[in-house]
């Protein structure tokens, strides 16, 4: 029997169906405890599996907290330092930006590192160690130090910095101080491991007029930021154990006071994605603000066909997970649940927040494509034909920061091939084509891919992973 309201119940699981939520799993913390645990909707619509508490989801930029968590561990162990130049511990982490020679894990866990997003370099087949070494070629998209631009790679980087002053992965490190701690027995940190289990969500994006079903994408090279897996019951011992300020149910002290409250004071300001109760500071791996006039902290995360919220108010003894298998729109969903659950556990009067996040229609087709954005700059000319037969354009090209793409040519079209993806290339004017759907985090990508074409040969390809900064250009090899 749930402890939660036949009221707020119904009220998640109207919100659930307006926005056409597949499944998501909840649990709710009281005084410290865990005081109800619930799934509602399906983890896996063909099979019509219902969710519950204990279904795993892709919990992606939430693990970014866990990693943070892990880093503190290290710190009060004496293995790393929050204030150290990270080359100390791996000498292969040296940036671009000489400004960033000194560059910290607080610079990397608050996203001051002035990296930026360059979130085309992962996932892939490489290593962390060579995701290391290839940052020195890369251009930063701001000022070391200066505007916080939110960054998996540098969180990536974090992981790889605690492997390095270890000599244990990153995996290892998360198992051995973070789950095992805290009995999070069905939290991993593998999209591999995941799929091997019996009860697991299905990845979903609503287009179309219906939902559709999506490849779990395996994101391990960035791991330290979004590729734990973890269920609603698991990620109430994880945030029972923030509530108790650094301590596992049993006592078991899993970061020390001090270092726990350094984890959690603020260091840089981001604009937030909601519109009521905005925690515009940042800290490390977690946002901070005010709920009500009470002290809350909070982390949302987004990946391919997942999305999930984690937050807790320290002061109450209160916390609430929310895991979902749609990749969005979702902020609305788990924001209006989250105000839900949090008023009824205050005490709070009741609050209808789906009048504040909807009115009466329900959410068009358009809605569901806001992750698609498009990179073009240029106004197409048309009337315009490639310089070269397209079989002159394919060949292998590289750049020292991104590494190997390779265009090809099939059936008169060409193929645009890089990281784990295997794109089409349409012609856009003169040498410039057009590549879709390039997956790079949370996003769906149009952008150019243009050649250089001098004498009647191909010297060069540019194409636009990055708009902070100039075209990354693979030279032909």
């Amino acid at each position: 029997m749930n402890k939660l309201s036949k009221k707020t119940i119904s009220t998640i699981e109207n919100e659930l169906n307006y926005w056409r939520v597949p499944g998501a799993a909840i649990a709710v913390i009281k005084d410290g405890k865990l005081w109800d645990s619930l799934g509602v909707g399906y983890r896996n619509l063909k099979k019509n599996l219902p969710a519950d508490a204990d279904t795993q989801f892709g919990i992606a930029s939430c693990s970014k907290s866990m990693t943070s968590a892990l880093i503190a561990f290290l710190v009060d162990k004496g293995m790393l330092d929050y204030d150290e130049p990270v080359t100390t511990y791996a000498p292969k982490l040296v940036m671009n930006d000489p400004l960033a020679k000194n560059m910290t894990l607080r610079d990397m866990l608050c996203h001051k590192t002035g990296f930026g997003t360059h979130d085309a370099i992962w996932p892939g087949d490489r290593i962390r160690e060579n995701l290391a070494e290839s940052l020195r070629y890369i251009m930063p998209c701001t000022d070391f130090r200066g505007k916080a631009i939110y960054s998996n790679v540098m969180y990536a980087m974090a992981g790889y910095v605690a492997e390095c002053a270890t000599g244990e992965t990153w995996d290892t490190l998360m198992q051995k101080y973070i789950f095992d701690p805290l009995a999070m027995t069905r939290t991993n940190c593998s999209s591999e491991i995941m799929k091997k289990d019996e009860n697991y969500s299905m990845p979903y994006r609503y287009g179309n007029g219906g939902w559709n079903e999506l490849n779990v994408w395996n994101v391990d090279l960035a791991g330290p930021a979004a590729s734990v897996n973890s269920t609603a019951n698991d990620m109430a011992k994880w945030l029972m154990m923030h509530i108790a300020g650094g301590k596992a149910e049993d006592g078991t002290v899993i970061i020390q006071p001090e270092t726990f409250k350094e984890m959690h004071s603020v260091q840089s300001q981001f604009e937030d994605s909601v519109d009521f109760y905005q925690c515009m500071d940042y800290s490390m791996g977690w946002k901070r603000g005010e709920y009500r006039d009470l002290e809350f902290h909070k982390h949302t995360g987004k990946i391919e066909g997942y999305s999930s919220i984690q937050a807790f108010l320290p002061n109450e003894g209160i916390g609430v997970a929310i895991l979902t298998n749609l990749h969005s729109p979702t902020v609305p969903f788990m924001y209006g649940s989250l105000y839900t659950i949090l008023d009824e556990v205050l005490g709070a009067e009741y609050e209808d927040w789906s009048v504040k996040f909807h009115g009466n229609e329900l959410p068009k087709e358009e809605i569901y494509h806001d992750c698609e954005v498009n990179y073009f700059k240029e106004e197409q000319v048309t009337g315009t034909k490639p310089s070269l037969s397209l079989s002159q354009y394919a060949g292998t090209y590289y750049d020292k920061g991104y590494g190997t793409l390779k265009i090809t040519e099939m059936n008169n079209e060409l193929f645009m091939h890089y990281r784990d993806m295997d794109v089409p290339l349409n012609h856009y004017h003169y040498d410039v084509f057009r590549a879709d759907n390039i997956l790079e985090d949370i996003l769906l990508i149009t952008l150019p891919v243009s050649f250089d074409v001098k004498n009647g040969k191909v010297q060069a390809v540019a194409v636009r992973f990055e708009p902070l900064v100039p075209d990354i250009l693979f030279e032909k090899l």
